[in-house]
């Protein structure tokens, strides 16, 4: 069967940006978020490559961690939203699943049900993000209830920032003075980082850092800043598929939202929102083809694109397209389309055909 959409992720980038976390948090266990399908590039495959080089992986759900642990992951798996009912906790007793906990319920089925299997408990402070969280006022009869749990359990404190992918916010200030202020007296381990606070907040690594984005080789900062020496894992291509000379005056794709301003050479390319490029690429977002960069042209529909490649040589039916990857920047992508890099790569469908190499 032909490859019209291909994503080919290198597994060697994703252990060359370990090592950029391990350089700026020298000091710091790591927590690699692998939620999301490893934010759309195939948990599996990423955890098996990285399982030696971190401290342990973050997932958002319960079925997120049970997949990894059927594939033989040993190391510790973080559930970062933490259980809902009863039959969850079991879920995660069974897997071994640290446990975020972020509310009184938690603790109090806890403290019925005991923490038998739960190697960690994350204790989570809402320091100004408001999703989840110990407010101030819930702090102290959280800590109560934590000091009655029974068995000798290792206990984190952390936090989630809100505004750490823009600089100088007040917000991040805001909420390391909060942080700091509710566990002062405390002892425990302690996780405040995010991709973006390891690459420009080092007083906040603590012990545990927890690199998201910047694992797959993209900046928390988007278009604002270059990428830190990370390198893209995921590289998305597709075909030509046609190739149209068009005359000055003449329009291309759906609502004939392009209109040729000279004689030009449009080609088009077998990716489209089915297969989760975005629709809202306008004109003018850009790729790559033959060793030259060009642009989008007129409107994405669902199977298709169709970009500018009067000024590429040679180009023919089949040569590939780069959409995002090793030369555009999915940051530059994802700002054209007035969202973030984290979207597209996990807006992904299935009907892209994945590669894996080393």
């Amino acid at each position: 069967m032909s490859k019209r959409v291909s994503a080919t992720i290198n597994l060697a980038a994703v252990s060359h940006n370990i090592k950029v976390v391990k350089s700026k948090a020298p000091n710091s266990q790591i927590l690699a978020m692998v939620k999301a399908d490893a934010y759309g590039h195939g948990a599996g495959e990423i955890a098996r490559v990285v399982e030696n080089e971190v401290g342990g992986f973050g997932v958002a759900t319960l079925e997120e961690a049970a997949a990894l642990r059927d594939m033989g992951i040993s190391i510790p798996i973080v559930l970062l939203e933490g259980f809902n009912f009863p039959h969850e906790l079991a879920i995660a007793k069974e897997n071994g699943l640290d446990l975020v906990v972020h509310n009184l319920d938690q603790l109090s089925t806890l403290l019925k049900d005991g923490c038998d299997g739960i190697p960690r408990l994350w204790l989570k402070l809402d320091t100004g993000m408001h999703r989840l969280g110990f407010s101030e006022d819930e702090w102290q009869a959280a800590r109560l209830l934590v000091e009655q749990l029974d068995l000798p359990i290792e206990k984190i404190v952390m936090t989630h920032l809100a505004c750490a992918d823009e600089f100088n916010h007040p917000q991040t200030n805001h909420q390391i003075t909060c942080f700091e202020h509710l566990t002062q007296d405390l002892s425990y381990p302690r996780s405040i980082a995010n991709s973006a606070a390891i690459i420009s907040l080092p007083e906040l690594h603590q012990n545990w850092v927890r690199p998201g984005i910047m694992l797959y080789g993209v900046s928390p900062f988007g278009a604002k800043k270059e990428s830190e020496n990370l390198k893209a894992v995921m590289t998305l291509n597709a075909s030509v598929i046609a190739l149209k000379h068009l005359k000055a005056g003449e329009w291309v794709g759906y609502g004939a939202t392009y209109q040729c301003p000279s004689d030009r050479l449009i080609a088009t390319v077998s990716l489209g929102y089915g297969d989760g490029y975005p629709r809202s690429a306008p004109t003018g977002t850009p790729c790559y083809i033959n060793g030259v960069m060009t642009e989008l042209v007129g409107r994405v529909s669902m199977d298709m694109l169709t970009i500018d490649v009067t000024d590429v040589p040679d180009v023919k039916l089949g040569d590939q397209v780069e959409l995002w990857g090793e030369h555009v920047h999915i940051e530059k992508v994802a700002a054209c389309c007035n969202t973030i890099g984290y979207e597209l790569l996990t807006g992904l469908t299935n009907r892209v055909a994945f590669n894996y190499v080393r």
